[in-house]
């Protein structure tokens, strides 16, 4: 009798640790395609540095393609980083950007009373991407005709950084 409950437990065991296994498998093997769905008209990357301490720094992606693709952009792969990406009809590019939250300084309260503390905000936490990505490579997320695809450059060339000086406001 104890045999065959210690049968069960195990066999139970085995088929949830592969069903596991199975919605495991389903959420990480994303189809790449291998060949763009859309022309992109030299795309780059450009790092950037705001000119006050504090103010952030990271990179801007940009995706110039031609007006008339039925093909949307919406997410980029880049750096471990997911980037949303932004159409801007008017120069037919798009622009994601990606700000480290760490060089960003944020107004925290300190104070012995927790009352006080109650509106300083959590530390953001960026999300693991599902994609395991070399350096400089990007993977694009896309849709077409209702579906959804991803697609792959290999190699994202990086234009020169970009630094944002300081503004200085006149004297009134």
């Amino acid at each position: 009798m104890e045999q065959r409950i210690n049968l069960k437990k195990l066999l139970t065991k085995i088929g949830l640790l592969g069903i596991l296994m199975t919605f495991t498998q389903c959420a990480t093997s994303q189809k790449i395609d291998k060949t763009a769905p859309v022309e992109l008209n030299s795309p780059y990357f450009q790092k950037w540095v705001s000119g006050i301490q504090g103010g952030g720094q990271g990179f801007m992606l940009y995706f110039p393609i031609d007006k008339e693709s039925d093909v949307v952009l919406h997410t980029a792969y880049f750096y471990g980083k997911k980037i949303d990406l932004q159409f801007n009809q008017k120069e037919a590019v798009y622009r994601g950007k990606y700000t480290d939250p760490q060089s960003v300084k944020r107004d925290l309260i300190m104070s012995g009373d927790t009352k006080d503390e109650y509106g300083n905000k959590a530390p953001e936490t960026e999300e693991k991407i599902p994609f395991d990505l070399k350096d400089g490579e990007c993977i694009l997320a896309y849709s077409k005709a209702g579906k959804e695809g991803y697609f792959r450059l290999d190699e994202l060339p990086e234009k020169e950084l970009k630094a944002y000086p300081m503004q200085v406001r006149p004297r009134q």
